[in-house]
């Protein structure tokens, strides 16, 4: 089970390449949270949303691995959620920020 939370917590740091493709283009100051009208209410600036992103969900990534693997989960997808969610936030912040 090890092997998975490796490899989850590869693809979260991986997202890394997702935001250096877009390096360019991202503003400054990377809005990450929206009122209700749609306008940017809180920003971060760009290295840490570029950076921050996927370390912090490799963080979470592993802590979850491990309480998976101390309730002997077999359920393998269960590894890989966190890692999914991670390429999904990676996305939408882009959509959002381009």
């Amino acid at each position: 089970m090890k092997k998975h939370i490796m490899i989850g917590s590869l693809i979260c740091v991986a997202t890394v390449l997702i935001f250096l493709v877009f390096w360019g283009k991202l503003p400054s100051d990377v809005p990450i949270h929206f009122d209700s009208n749609g306008n940017a209410n809180s920003v971060l600036p760009k290295a840490v949303v570029v950076f921050g992103t996927p370390a912090i969900c490799a963080i979470l990534n592993i802590l979850s691995g491990f309480a998976l693997m101390k309730k002997n989960e077999d359920r393998t997808f269960m590894y890989y959620l966190i890692p999914v969610i991670s390429i999904i936030v990676a996305v939408v912040i882009l959509v959002l920020a381009l």
